[in-house]
């Protein structure tokens, strides 16, 4: 006779379920270029030149981590701020 599993060892609960305390959003390219200004050729161009996250690759759907996007603008505005990104005039 074969051994049976405790029904109630292996059902999940719903009320057991806890969330992720943070989900990791992936974005659709129309959403980067949405949050950042540019075209998605100016971002490919970055993304080439190592100066945007590089996408999630999914099948042949590129998406971008949410986070990192958000740390890109950040950063560029922190660059701005503190001079990093200014042109030097003679």
């Amino acid at each position: 006779m074969n051994q049976s599993l405790s029904t109630s060892q292996h059902q999940l609960h719903p009320k057991d379920w806890q969330p992720p305390s943070q989900l990791e959003r992936l974005l659709y390219l129309a959403e980067v270029e949405f949050q950042t200004g540019f075209k998605s050729s100016y971002l490919y161009q970055l993304i080439k030149g190592n100066k945007f996250p590089k996408p999630v690759k999914i099948g042949a759907a590129s998406r971008w981590r949410e986070s990192q996007v958000q740390q890109w603008i950040r950063d560029q505005i922190e660059g701005n701020a503190s001079g990093k990104n200014a042109e030097v005039r003679a």
